[in-house]
């Protein structure tokens, strides 16, 4: 599986493929899939043994549909959907320091979000309205607050993870509405008092990120601010250029932010801010982009190229003035789609899952030298992937349906995996921090020690 493509050139799956369905038909590809499969099953890596797990059944609890692990001070907080609650783990050695329940009402499937932890509290929200302060130290409640009122699950559509800042804790709460309402309730943005979760203020808005004093929202015009969340003055805002079009707040740089402006939420150009200010530092071309990723001085965007019919290129662009430094081939021929960026000092890299039919599926893992673009190697595997991320020591996670694949940057070999269980799935991206990998999913967590030199896996 996901070998170099040079070391597995005999292979070209692609061209199997045609083969087969060209000369005996379906039936002749199914075999050849399942043939092709069959040796890439074979060619797995080794698995990877863990640091250590956390099962979520050993502790009675199914965990449906975890939201992100969050990391802070030495402790793994962990938010399960099925009987709302939360653990805190000890990120050395996976012991449970506590759980609490999020929820005295309901004890089904709930949405949670992700959490934030800050000054000794870790602040979460829940699907049925509710923003809950819990003391790190034992999960003992501060206070829970709904400060949009007692509403159900149902009369929620999204919710945002509360954040702290300053003073202040903030979320914004959409309300649900059905398709062909023609006065939909907007997204209302909420600021709590920090210790006692009253309320201090509310207004129409989404909240989009918090950063060095200030709230980064989207307002109902589909423009963006910069909101100072003590005042309530917006220190600067960015209408939509048009009234079909909106703009989106995608990655922080150095002292820059970055996001795209243009129609249907698909981009028409890739805008750098100053993000105190608001004033645009530069623009470029960037029709229907994926979301921007900043990796040092370069932004890297996937978009087709220019003309009609124009394929997906892989845009490098210089992060202080806007300009082209490389654009390179992508795999994916569809405009409206685009692979996972990720990117480190030395490389890009693309994952691009596709599905050639109902039950058979194809993920490309591209890498290009940071520096020129050119081609450095390129890996695939008859799986679907959700997502990538890099690693100190030239680790590339890739999460796999069944599996998380540990590459090799400098050879695009893998190295290692890590099952996703009987019961899960390796969907979720992985935490990477202090040199440890920590894999969550339906199941529990699973914590992987990341060695500096791969080789040594």
């Amino acid at each position: 599986m996901g070998m170099h493509r040079q070391i597995r050139a005999d292979i070209d799956r692609r061209r199997v493929l045609k083969l087969g369905a060209g000369a005996v038909g379906a039936l002749a590809s199914v075999a050849v899939l399942r043939a092709i499969n069959q040796a890439q099953e074979e060619d797995k890596p080794p698995a990877h043994q863990p640091l250590w797990t956390f099962l979520l059944k050993d502790e009675g609890d199914q965990g449906t549909d975890l939201a992100p692990a969050v990391y802070a001070h030495g402790t793994l907080y962990l938010a399960t959907q099925e009987g709302a609650g939360l653990y805190a783990l000890d990120a050395t050695n996976g012991r449970k320091r506590w759980h609490t329940p999020l929820s005295d009402t309901y004890t089904g499937e709930m949405t949670v979000s992700s959490g934030t932890v800050s000054s000794g509290t870790v602040y979460l929200a829940t699907h049925d309205g509710a923003v809950h302060a819990l003391r790190t130290s034992d999960g003992e409640h501060r206070w829970t607050a709904r400060p949009n009122g007692h509403m159900g699950m149902r009369e929620i559509a999204d919710l945002t993870a509360p954040m702290r800042l300053g003073s202040l804790v903030l979320l914004s709460i959409l309300p649900s509405t059905y398709d062909e309402d023609p006065d939909p309730p907007p997204s209302v943005l909420y600021a709590l008092d920090a210790t006692y979760g009253h309320l201090v203020w509310e207004r129409e808005a989404t909240l989009l990120d918090v950063r060095d004093g200030l709230a980064y929202i989207r307002l109902p015009d589909e423009g963006i601010a910069a909101l100072d969340p003590q005042t309530q003055e917006l220190r600067w805002s960015a209408p939509p250029s048009n009234p079909t079009s909106n703009r989106t707040v995608d990655a922080f740089g150095k002292d820059t932010l970055y996001g795209r402006n243009g129609d249907n939420g698909i981009g028409s150009e890739l805008v750098a801010y100053d993000p105190r200010t608001g004033a645009v530092r530069w623009t470029s071309p960037a029709t229907r982009a994926s979301s921007a990723v900043v990796q040092g001085d370069t932004v890297y965007i996937n978009a087709p190229g220019h003309g009609k019919n124009a394929e997906q290129r892989l845009h490098a662009l210089n992060a202080v003035t806007g300009a082209v430094r490389w654009t390179a081939p992508a795999f994916s021929t569809k405009s409206y789609e685009s692979p996972v960026i990720a990117a480190d000092a030395d490389s890009v890299y693309l994952t691009w899952s596709e599905d050639l039919d109902l039950d058979h599926h194809l993920t490309t893992v591209q890498a290009y030298d940071a520096r020129t673009g050119r081609p450095r190697w390129r890996a695939e595997r008859a799986e679907s992937s959700y997502s990538a991320v890099t690693a100190p020591g030239h680790h590339l996670i890739v999460g796999y349906l069944d599996d998380w694949y540990g590459y090799d940057t400098r050879s695009g070999r893998a190295r290692w995996r890590v099952s996703s269980g009987e019961d899960g799935t390796a969907s979720a991206p992985p935490l990477v921090t202090d040199g440890v990998v920590y894999c969550a999913n339906e199941e529990g967590v699973r914590a992987i020690r990341l060695s500096q030199r791969p080789e040594e896996l």
